[in-house]
């Protein structure tokens, strides 16, 4: 799948760059892999009723104030997504997660919210396995994702 990724940015004359390293399955692992850019974690959560989807991307040593993004995005309830869920979504498991893979979301029923520092800088994600890291402008995954036809915004979490 990495490489229907990568080929797809390259298909949108999208710039990036593309590490091999260890895999890693956390924020902590990904700590030691060296790569330019920000370092950003991408958690999949849920309305109360499972009808609504949110792929929430902020730096990684951010901690996600879960009742303050809840109010922002009107919901009563919000909780992380299950496993099952969160494959059967974008096909893959925790630890994988992030924008790349929504292509593979063809529901178009997740809408991606950038915290509002990540906008305009360099950031990085696994191009849809864990020993691989893709870096490239905020501006570009933008236009990634206007191809994907998803809606995204950026809030303060």
């Amino acid at each position: 799948m990495k490489h229907t990724i990568l080929k797809t940015l390259d298909d949108l004359f999208i710039t990036y760059e593309n590490f091999e390293h260890e895999a890693v399955f956390t924020c902590d692992d990904a700590k030691w892999v060296i790569v330019p850019g920000k370092r950003v974690k991408s958690l999949l959560i849920r309305n109360k009723n499972k009808t609504k989807f949110y792929m929430i991307v902020l730096w990684d040593e951010k901690m996600l104030d879960a009742n303050a993004l809840r109010k922002k995005l009107w919901e009563a309830k919000i909780s992380f997504t299950d496993s099952d869920t969160l494959y059967s979504l974008i096909w893959v498991r925790p630890g994988h997660v992030s924008p790349f893979a929504l292509i593979k979301n063809t529901e178009k029923n997740i809408k991606v919210i950038f915290d509002s520092c990540l906008k305009d800088i360099m950031v990085w994600f696994h191009p849809w396995q864990n020993d691989n890291t893709t870096v490239l402008n905020m501006s570009w995954v933008e236009k990634y994702l206007d191809f994907l036809g998803f809606e995204y915004e950026y809030l303060e979490v």
